[in-house]
């Protein structure tokens, strides 16, 4: 039996790269050649020891759900793929059964059995050398469009489906929470509709980095600038259109964001509070504020959020490899985590794992 090199998580800080037997794909899969997978915030917290995605010593388990990289192989039936294709590969955690009250309505992200094959509950395992994805998964690269950025679509996916939560027409002012992979994906796309970004975070390093990849018109810097200030100048005084809370810190930015929406506008939560967060929702009342909460994506007008995430990417309307800045091989993976979850000190924005 042909054996891989994978990464088996144990709980917190305990990653073990270990070997396993390479699968072989079923009837409508195909077996994919890692070549980079993309760690994600979700991870980082898992990595504290925080969030819902925990494993244990008892139950050990295998992550990885941003990634690209080349079929391998092919299972029975499978079409419109070939061996050496390279891909980007839809998260397996975000399968969906189509027939629920959430999937008939388009929403198939709030499916309610999704990520589940049968009673299986099923994740991607891109943090290892090889990968199993159902075929319509698996979304062709093209040659200019490197395996990096097809490892971070679903970030772009994420920031896809927020807009599309908000609608917010070109024009509008967007401040955006959090200076992390997922506050400057939601900027680029933000601006790719016209909107109007100011973008705030706590690095001058991470807020150059998002005028260059064009995330922002304007950076504040938390701790040394006024955001309040800033958002009054930025909007002449009015409050923002939109505010998103990328960085989701519990004490501060939920109610931060209403404070700084204009009355009568949107927010919307795009982190993940660890636990829950502080929201006076007395204010959130006078201002009739409309709060959203976007939860990965799916499709919209039956348009997949990924592929329009790709599209984005293909099309050149946004700069995904300018995001990537630290690489490490499968057998450093705690290392990588560790620049993930140590920004201040790595000044990490997307962390890869390349087997």
């Amino acid at each position: 039996m042909s054996t891989q090199h994978a990464a088996v998580f144990y709980g917190g800080r305990d990653i073990r790269v270990e070997t396993l037997p390479i699968p072989e794909p079923g009837a409508g899969e195909v077996l994919i050649r890692v070549g980079a997978a993309g760690i994600c915030g979700s991870d980082v917290l898992a990595f504290r020891g925080l969030g819902p995605w925990q494993h244990s010593a008892d139950k050990p388990g295998r992550d990885g759900h941003e990634l690209a990289g080349e079929v391998a192989a092919l299972g029975a039936g499978v079409t419109g793929l070939a061996v050496g294709q390279r891909v980007a590969v839809e998260p397996k955690h975000l399968i969906h059964c189509g027939v629920c009250p959430a999937c008939e309505a388009g929403r198939t992200h709030l499916c309610q059995r999704r990520g589940y094959v049968g009673d299986t509950h099923v994740t991607s395992e891109g943090f290892a050398e090889y990968d199993l994805c159902p075929a319509e998964r698996a979304h062709p690269l093209p040659d200019h469009v490197s395996l990096a950025a097809g490892a971070i679509l679903d970030c772009y996916a994420c920031g896809v489906h927020t807009y599309n939560l908000v609608e917010t027409p070109p024009g509008s002012t967007a401040v955006i929470l959090g200076a992390g992979t997922m506050g400057l994906t939601m900027g680029q796309v933000a601006r790719s509709h016209g909107l109007k970004v100011l973008l705030t975070g706590m690095s001058r390093e991470s807020l150059d980095l998002a005028i260059k990849a064009g995330a922002a018109d304007e950076v504040v810097l938390v701790g040394a600038e006024d955001v309040a200030g800033a958002t009054a100048e930025f909007t002449q005084g009015r409050g923002a259109d939109l505010v998103v809370d990328a960085v989701a810190i519990p004490e501060i930015t939920l109610q931060q964001s209403v404070e700084l929406v204009t009355p009568g506008g949107q927010v919307c939560v795009l982190g993940v509070y660890p636990v829950p967060p502080r929201l006076e929702p007395h204010l959130a009342y006078v201002k009739e504020v409309s709060l959203h909460w976007s939860n990965s994506y799916g499709t919209f007008r039956g348009v997949s959020e990924y592929a329009t995430a790709l599209d984005l990417v293909a099309s050149r309307t946004v700069a995904a490899d300018a995001l990537i800045t630290h690489r490490y091989p499968l057998d450093r993976i705690v290392e990588g985590f560790v620049a993930a979850d140590e920004k201040d000190r790595s000044l990490a924005m997307k962390v890869l794992i390349q087997p």
